[in-house]
């Protein structure tokens, strides 16, 4: 049996397509590396002295996230923590979040405030989450990235710390308790 003339163009018809979808998804490889998708940060940040003010008035701890531009795993942060939705209303709820972005390497110096607040908590690496009452007193830190797990879980023990160091208040409670009913006086 000799194959028919529509048989032998099988063949051909498979190599063409074949080809376009190679040369499809190396277009669209290429598109992607020049126009990485973007990741939305959900977190309220504020600028540091913002958040000194607002931490005080609102008695929430802050959050300083020391970041560089420049930094793999501070993106991988970003993109894990930051934007999603839950885990950053949590941090928005329990903190005052502040960014502190580095930028020696780019600009050959950095932003006023940077290099002190760096000092003073002896930021040696990025990323770095501080979290620090609004005293000034650090609770907890993560130096590097754990993933989002860890991340979260850390942050709430981070949160709870600071808690503990207010007066009057609970841990998990991020408002003043009622001062408890005076017993002293006997009431019959």
């Amino acid at each position: 049996m000799r194959p028919t003339e529509s048989a032998r163009a099988l063949p051909a018809v498979l190599l063409i397509a074949l080809a376009l979808l190679f040369a499809a998804r190396l277009a669209t490889a290429l598109w992607e590396a020049k126009h990485p998708p973007r990741v939305y940060d959900r977190v309220s940040w504020l600028a540091p002295a913002a958040a000194l003010d607002a931490a005080r008035q609102h008695r929430r701890p802050i959050l300083y996230e020391f970041s560089a531009a420049w930094c793999g795993p501070c993106k991988m942060l970003e993109r894990d923590v930051f934007s999603n939705k839950d885990r950053a209303a949590a941090i928005n709820t329990m903190f005052v979040p502040a960014k502190v972005v580095d930028r020696k390497r780019e600009d050959g110096v950095n932003p006023p405030g940077v290099d002190e607040l760096q000092k003073r908590y002896q930021i040696e690496g990025f990323p770095t989450l501080l979290a620090v009452t609004p005293e000034g007193e650090e609770v907890g830190r993560i130096a590097g990235y754990a993933g989002p797990k860890a991340t979260a879980d850390s942050l709430q023990v981070f949160f709870r710390r600071a808690m503990m160091k207010r007066p009057g208040t609970m841990p998990g409670m991020p408002f003043p308790m009622p001062a408890p009913p005076d017993t002293s006086r006997g009431n019959s």
